[in-house]
């Protein structure tokens, strides 16, 4: 089938789901340029002309015949109202008002500038971060890493409650003893909908409060007192232990903290090269003289 035919069915289709719309607000008349060098018009909004090149980039490779009819319909439609906005505007705002040119500049210069410094930055900077200047920052800063909500180590486990395996997993999962998380763990990929041990690693607990049924009211009161989490939705059950705990307040552990501590020092390092560059630049232009102040 060809690309033209789908398209005229795709717009006979957007026509007439959306005629009355066309008709009353944007009625096409012949005074659009039906030979025009974009191609048919789509549609027309006072004297702004949507075209078939227009929309040509719109449509996934893998659209359907009703998805491709709906991705048309909603971009037409944002389309005349952007329109429509647009004209009011014109018509409303003042001469001063519509004068963006200096604002439009100043957004290019703005976006080059950005562009050429990502550019630079993706060309020259290393990105190899020594652990032991990531630790060294750590330590020398660890006022800075205090916690303002609750981690854990922990299991979790979903399983439908139904399950045959479902009172060993709930004997089992609280166990701390290598030979029983050895068995969870086995049981669990055989049959779990989730299962995450975080790999020994520290997460927020808002992260597991999330894979609940239920909203565990006052966190930090409850883990104080609870090392396990038991609930169900009539579906299926969950399971959390929880091995270790930190609360608000205390002190950040390093594993927790160190991806961050990195993000941190890359920013530096970015930071410090758009730096440096600058310098460099601006060094050149003084000694070469392409510099001039006319200042008092």
């Amino acid at each position: 089938m060809s690309g033209y035919y789908i398209m005229n069915l795709r717009l006979q289709n957007l026509f007439l789901h959306a005629l009355v719309l066309l008709i009353i607000v944007l009625p096409i008349t012949g005074c659009i340029d039906q030979y025009s060098d974009n191609g048919k018009p789509i549609a027309r909004v006072h004297n702004k002309v949507l075209y078939h090149s227009d929309i040509e980039d719109i449509f996934p490779a893998n659209a359907t015949k009703s998805d491709s009819t709906q991705i048309l319909m909603a971009y037409v439609d944002r389309w005349v109202r952007k329109q429509l906005l647009l004209d009011k505007a014109e018509k409303n705002l003042t001469a001063k008002q519509k004068n963006v040119t200096q604002q439009l500049e100043d957004y290019r210069t703005s976006l080059l500038i950005f562009k050429y410094e990502q550019e630079f930055i993706r060309q020259k900077l290393d990105t190899v971060i020594p652990i032991q200047d990531i630790e060294d920052f750590y330590n020398n800063n660890s006022s800075n890493f205090i916690l303002d909500e609750s981690i854990v180590k922990a299991l979790f486990i979903k399983i439908p409650l139904d399950d045959q395996y479902y009172d060993r997993i709930k004997k089992l999962y609280k166990s701390n003893k290598e030979e029983d998380i050895k068995d969870i763990d086995n049981l669990a990929y055989q049959v779990a909908v989730k299962y995450d041990f975080f790999n020994d690693d520290w997460v927020s607990f808002s992260n597991i409060q999330k894979e609940l049924p239920e909203t565990i009211e006052n966190i930090d009161h409850f883990l104080s007192r609870n090392r396990s989490i038991e609930m169900n939705d009539g579906t299926y059950a969950y399971f959390v232990n929880l091995r270790d705990v930190l609360t608000p307040g205390e002190q950040a552990p390093f594993s927790y903290e160190k991806e961050n501590i990195r993000n941190i020092l890359l920013n530096k390092r970015k930071k410090l090269l758009i730096s440096d560059l600058e310098k460099k630049m601006y060094n050149d232009a003084r000694n070469h003289n392409h510099i001039t102040l006319y200042l008092d």
